[in-house]
């Protein structure tokens, strides 16, 4: 019987998959304070990808991308725009714009997100009220992507991090890796990403690491049109693990339904937890598609916080 031939492409993904794994046993340096610094990195930026439990790593194939596996820009055919409107909870808003333009073998890609916390109770060390103040996160966001072969594509980002609270603010910048590869058996996809790799952020005395992920993603593309996507998330700094799940079916030509779920694996599974892991987010959407342009819409109940509304628009041309 003869061995498996593997490809050049194939030893360079598997190459950097278990580069990301190792990754796992390394002792991280915790920062001199407990917590993570801007912590909005970790909310899921687009409706599309919302919808789909957040499983967008090896998907990655809209302006979306940039946010979750920046190799994926590689694979638009035409330049795109995107904006994104997302309601949250307690007066937060998550809007986000981002613009890819192909190149000859890969794409160029600028993007800008933006989160409001708006009025924010101020208290003394007696708990007296001492009227509000206002605090906000703000990333900007250089991509670029390249076609390495037919089956292989990788990507980088360069982010610029700022955080705004009252009259206090702070400023670093992260790097984002990530890579597509198209496996041998057809029309499944492999990704991979390492997102927010950066020096922490730093307000007065205090740093805080930022939220460090690994990310391993699969999708696969069913015959007639259906699209099943599966990742895992691993946060070394926080110790959490997390697994989405999704799916995309197209009813008709210009309307596709969305579903997806987002939950917890290992040590993160609290007590009376089902199997799958602590209920932290469902997530539901569709998308109407109208003469080059897509707009897409999520809903993810939040329990006690209420609902997450997200509302995308892209422009392809």
């Amino acid at each position: 019987m003869s061995g498996i031939r593997y490809g050049k492409d194939t030893k360079i993904f598997m190459s950097f998959l278990f580069f990301l794994c190792t990754l796992h046993l390394i002792p991280y340096p915790l920062p001199a304070q407990p917590g993570e610094g801007a912590a909005f990195l970790k909310i899921g930026i687009g409706a599309r990808p919302i919808g789909l439990g957040n499983a967008f790593t090896a998907i990655a194939n809209d302006v979306n991308a940039i946010h979750w596996n920046p190799a994926g820009i590689a694979q638009l055919p035409q330049r795109e725009l995107s904006a994104m409107h997302a309601e949250l909870f307690a007066d937060t808003r998550y809007d986000f714009a981002g613009v890819v333009q192909p190149l000859t073998s890969g794409a160029l890609g600028l993007s800008l997100a933006y989160l409001s916390h708006g009025s924010i109770e101020a208290r003394d060390q007696n708990r007296q009220s001492q009227g509000s103040f206002k605090a906000s996160d703000m990333a900007t966001t250089f991509s670029y992507a390249r076609i390495l072969s037919p089956k292989f594509h990788g990507g980088a980002n360069l982010k610029i991090i700022r955080s705004q609270i009252a009259q206090y603010s702070a400023t670093t910048f992260a790097l984002d890796i990530g890579s597509l590869y198209n496996t041998p058996i057809k029309r499944l996809k492999a990704g991979i990403a390492l997102q927010n790799l950066g020096p922490g952020m730093k307000f007065i005395s205090t740093v805080s690491a930022l939220p460090l992920t690994m990310a391993t993603g699969f999708g696969y593309q069913l015959p007639q049109g259906p699209i099943l996507a599966l990742d895992f998330k691993y946060r070394p700094y926080s110790q959490k693990t997390n697994v989405s799940l999704g799916m995309e079916y197209p009813v008709a030509s210009l309307l596709v339904l969305r579903a997806g779920y987002l939950g917890a694996l290992g040590n993160d599974i609290k007590p009376g937890a089902n199997k799958l892991g602590d209920f932290t987010g469902l997530g539901t959407g569709f998308g109407i598609r109208v003469m080059g342009g897509q707009f897409d819409y999520a809903f993810t109940p939040m329990g006690e916080l209420g609902n997450s509304h997200r509302m995308s628009l892209a422009l392809r041309f």
